[in-house]
């Protein structure tokens, strides 16, 4: 089964941000580690309309 979930990580000054996100990866990546999922930061893909 595939489930997609985002996070947001903010309100933040532009310097604590960076550091706000990298921890916010590590504890997601130990969670899932723990319950046995695989998880993946690969981008959103984006919506391309094609003209008809």
């Amino acid at each position: 089964m595939v489930m997609c979930s985002e996070f947001q990580v903010g309100p933040a000054v532009v310097i604590s941000a960076g550091d706000e996100l990298w921890v916010a990866r590590f504890i997601l990546e130990r969670i899932t580690e723990l319950a046995g999922v695989v998880l993946s930061f690969d981008p959103k893909p984006i919506k391309v309309f094609e003209r008809k």
